[in-house]
């Protein structure tokens, strides 16, 4: 029974985090509509991931991460608006590119990435977005009243709900990509990428200026 509660608070706790639409969300569908399934597949994965891996430690050394992000907190709010500040302007300029290019030329610069770059990619990126890790010490407090027995299988299958609620969610953002990428044309294509490029450098701004207040 306390498996079972563990896992729900961690699956709800995974979707809450995973469905609010921030900027690696629009990184994720532009990705997905620009390069295909397998690029989203594996952003939403490394994201999951991510979220797996800070639930795990945040459950296991709470007081150490409160600790370590109320000193090194700004800092990595800062890196990470940088990181997706980069990001924003080079998704912003590759589609003003393809825009004077032709239809031949937009896939060979599409093919010039692979899966496994997108996902250290997002990984990266998510690593560094300090919200990630206070959401899970704010909902920190409320798993610890649950008693079990043995303390790392409990901090595992919390884990595992949050990567089950993450990923559900992650994956049905990489569909929508997918879908818009079947329909859409190459014009279509790099409107949304020229938004969404411009979505993210406008939250890395804000997250900047958010960190520095």
């Amino acid at each position: 029974m306390v498996i079972t509660e563990l896992f729900s608070i961690g699956f709800f706790a995974g979707l809450a985090l995973a469905i609010p639409v921030g900027p690696m969300a629009i990184m994720l569908i532009n990705t997905t509509l620009e390069k295909g399934w397998r690029h989203g597949v594996a952003g939403a994965s490394a994201m999951a991931s991510v979220d797996f891996t800070y639930a795990l430690v945040v459950f296991l050394l709470g007081h150490a991460v409160s600790t370590f992000f109320s000193t090194w907190g700004q800092l990595l709010s800062l890196i990470g608006a940088l990181i997706l500040l980069v990001l924003g302007l080079a998704t912003l300029l590759r589609n003003v590119r393809l825009m004077r290019n032709s239809a031949s030329e937009v896939s060979a610069v599409k093919s010039g990435s692979t899966p496994a770059k997108t996902y250290f990619l997002f990984a990266g990126a998510t690593i560094l977005n300090p919200p990630t890790a206070l959401y899970f010490l704010g909902i920190a407090p409320s798993v610890a009243q649950v008693n079990a027995e043995d303390f790392l299988a409990s901090a595992l299958v919390f884990a595992f709900g949050v990567f089950i609620g993450s990923v559900i969610w992650q994956q049905a953002l990489a569909l929508t990509g997918t879908t818009l990428r079947r329909f859409a044309q190459n014009k279509i294509r790099i409107f949304f990428g020229l938004i969404g490029g411009a979505l993210i450098i406008a939250l890395a701004i804000s997250l900047a200026i958010k960190a520095l207040a």
